[in-house]
Parts: structure tokens; sequence; C-alpha cells
């Protein structure tokens, strides 16, 4: 009898290199998703460089352009779930490639904005699409990718929102000052013709139905107690931990051009640091998640993150550089573990579902950060950098409390780290 033919999870590891091991379907979906959240941090964060612009000629204030900051995320929730739900039923391929159309479209749309009315409403919207596609997209990258380098695949796919935030800076230095901030957002929709290759070459199937699972069983009642106790745990955990993330960005360009004296040609070289940071930060704790476990790559780096904040509002003079790259590695980088550890948390067939609430839930909660930072902020009552530093430093406590008083084996000991592990099996 000739011996079977060997399968993608039957590869003999050690004889293999870990980047033979992904077959040419798991490279393709997992690039197709790297490519969509990519172009989505190019979308989201060009609005955050040109907010200043916006509010000089609209006449607005920042509390109003950080306010459509936050409808942006809170409708990203919406998104999320609507995706979930289409993903679980009719695979993750259609809703990634609808939200990718509808996010591009509502971007390049406020090229044609005649009132701050009608941006608001474009941004909101596009709040809807954002969501759609990091919860279509992770899903379809994650769950078929190879368990040896899934905690790298993790952090790559996870930073690459890093790589959209720079390539939105370069854009913004190199078009916003000849030609306006109009112009940022008609290159926004170039996005859209990414669909064509992930409908040509991105092979989709439904996911599997779990072991013991009904046929015909609604797919809510499968959301059992377990399920939805790590459900609720991730919203809060993911709440505070988003509120980290854009108390930092949300307000922070508008931060360098009104109180450290950037331009629109030299902001685009802290963002790049800050990112460039983001993007190391969330491939190297991404990849230690598995060995060292999801709370202490998350612990260690919020606790330096609280250390630098100081530094990335400018208030150490000739030491912002510094701050920005910092903040990027150990504040925005602990994201690196997200697709990991949401893979490992939730069920096949319920797993794009829990992602959309847990992490649309989470931006939910934590987009009222830069609202927050303005707010404080107005009329002068308070300098803008110490509005940014202090609502960032209680995100973090925040994060960190939910991450070290976490309820009693709620994290599966696979994603707790080698050494954790042993020891709960003992």
């Amino acid at each position: 009898m000739p011996a079977p033919a060997l399968s993608p999870t039957s590869i003999d590891r050690t004889t293999v290199p870990w980047w033979r091991e992904p077959t040419r379907e798991q490279w393709t979906s997992y690039l197709a998703a790297w490519s969509g959240w990519v172009l989505d941090g190019f979308d989201f964060t060009l609005f955050l460089l040109a907010m200043k612009d916006i509010s000089a000629e609209f006449k607005v204030s920042y509390v109003a352009t950080a306010l459509s900051v936050s409808l942006t995320l809170l409708v990203r929730l919406a998104g999320g779930l609507g995706a979930g739900w289409v993903a679980d039923r009719f695979g993750r391929k259609l809703p990634l490639m609808i939200s990718i159309v509808w996010y591009a479209l509502c971007d390049g749309a406020v090229f044609f904005a005649p009132t701050f009315a009608w941006v608001l409403v474009l941004r909101t919207l596009f709040g809807f699409g954002m969501g759609a596609e990091w919860t279509a997209g992770s899903a379809l990258a994650m769950e078929r990718w190879p368990e040896r380098t899934r905690g790298l695949a993790s952090g790559v796919l996870q930073g690459s929102f890093g790589l959209g935030y720079i390539l939105a800076g370069l854009a913004y230095g190199a078009l916003a000052p000849a030609h306006g901030w109009r112009v940022l957002f008609l290159v926004a929709a170039a996005p859209a013709l990414l669909v064509i290759p992930i409908r040509l070459w991105v092979r989709d199937e439904r996911p599997a139905a779990a072991p013991g699972a009904r046929a015909g069983t609604p797919a809510a009642a499968r959301l059992d107690r377990a399920v939805l106790r790590r459900v609720v745990w991730a919203c809060l955990l993911y709440g505070a931990s988003f509120a980290v993330y854009y108390g930092l960005q949300g307000m922070w360009p508008t931060l360098l051009r009104t109180e450290r004296g950037f331009t629109p040609a030299t902001l685009s070289g802290p963002v790049i640091l800050f990112n460039v940071g983001m993007m190391a930060g969330a491939v190297a704790i991404g990849t230690l998640a598995r060995r060292f476990g999801v709370v202490k790559v998350q612990v260690i780096p919020l606790l330096v993150l609280l250390a630098l904040l100081p530094l990335y509002v400018g208030a150490v003079p000739g030491w912002l550089w510094l701050g920005a790259l910092g903040a990027g590695m150990f504040g925005a980088g602990i994201s690196g573990v997200t697709p990991y550890l949401f893979t490992a948390l939730f069920p096949a067939e319920v797993r794009a579902r829990s992602f959309g609430i847990v992490y649309h839930v989470g931006g939910f909660i934590g987009a009222f950060s830069p609202f927050l930072v303005a707010w404080l902020a107005r009329d002068g009552r308070m300098s803008l950098s110490v509005a940014l530093a202090g609502t960032v430093a209680v995100a973090t406590l925040l994060t960190l409390a939910f991450l070290l008083l976490r309820p009693r084996d709620v994290l599966p000991a696979e994603v707790l780290g080698r050494s954790a592990s042993r020891s709960q099996a003992t």
C-alpha cells in the first residue's frame, strides 16, 4: 500500500523551513487580509493627519473633528458584527471584498464634501467598512495558518496597520502642502481595486462546525457559557487597549501641529517613527507570545509605555523621536498578539462573529478616547499634551488590570506560554 500524501498539517516541521510550511492557498488568503489591513490603516489615518486642515477650512473646533474619529470607531462595531454574521454563514471572502469597496468609496467621497456635516457623515459610514474588513480578513488569514508560526503571522498582520499609517504620512507630506488636504481622500479610493485579485485568486470555504455540533442548530446557540465568558472579558480588555491606542494617535498629529510647531511637510517624520515602532513591536510581541504567553508580552511593554509618555508628548525637549518610536513599539505594538489570541479563544463555527464582537465592542469603548482628550483640552483649560498623556496613562493602567486580574481559566493554556502551560498541566 502506498504511503499517504503529506497534508499541510502532517509536514515534518523539522525538515521544512517555516515559510514553506503554509500552502499557496494559505499564503494567498493571508496576503489578501494583510493588504486590506494596510490600506484600511492608510485610509483611516489620513483623516487624523488632516484634522487641523479640515478644522481650519470648515471653521469647526478640534472637539468636532475628534468627534468624527469617535463616530468612525463607534460605527465600526456594526460593520464588525455584520461581517462576522455573514462570514460564519457564507465564508470570509465575500464580506472582505464588500468591506474594502465600501471604505474606499466612502473615504474617496470626502474629496467632494461641501460642508463639515458631509465629512462627518462620510467618515461615519467609513467606519462600517473598516470594521467589516478586520473581522473577515483576520479570520480568513489566521484560522488556517500553520500553528508553528501563528504568533509571527499575527504580529505581521496586525502591524501592517502601521505600514498603512506610514504610507498616509508620506502621502500627506508629499501632497497636502501643494494640493491641499482634499486630494488625499481622492487617492484613498484606490484600495477598491484590491477586490479584483481577491475575487480571482483567494479561495474560500465555509467554516467547519465544531465536533458534536448538531446540524441546523442556530449559530447563536453555540455561543455557550464558556465562550460568552471569554467574549465579555476580552471586550473589557480591548476596550481599555483601544483607549490606549486611540488616545496615543487620535489627537497626536494635532498636538504636534499646534503645540510642537510641526508643519505638514515635517509631520511625517514622527508619524513614521511611531509606526515603524508599531510594526517592529507587533512582530516581536506576536512572535514572543507563543513562547512567553500573551499576558507577559503585553504587561512588560505597557509598563515601559508609561515611562515614555513624557517623551511622546514632547515634554522633554529633543527626545520626542524616542517617545514616538517607543510608544509605537510598546503601546501600539501589543496589538501583535490580537489575531493569535482571538484564534485560540473562539471555536471555528462562531469565530468570525466572536472576532467582530470583541474587536469592535472594544473599539466602541476605546472610541471615546480621542474625544476625551479634545474635551479635556477645550478652550485651553488643559494643554493637549497633558490631556493626551493623562488619558493614555489611565487607559494603560486599566489594560494592565484586566490582564492581571482576569477571571480564572478564561485564557486557554496554549496562549499562556510554554512554561505557564507546563505548570498548569502539572
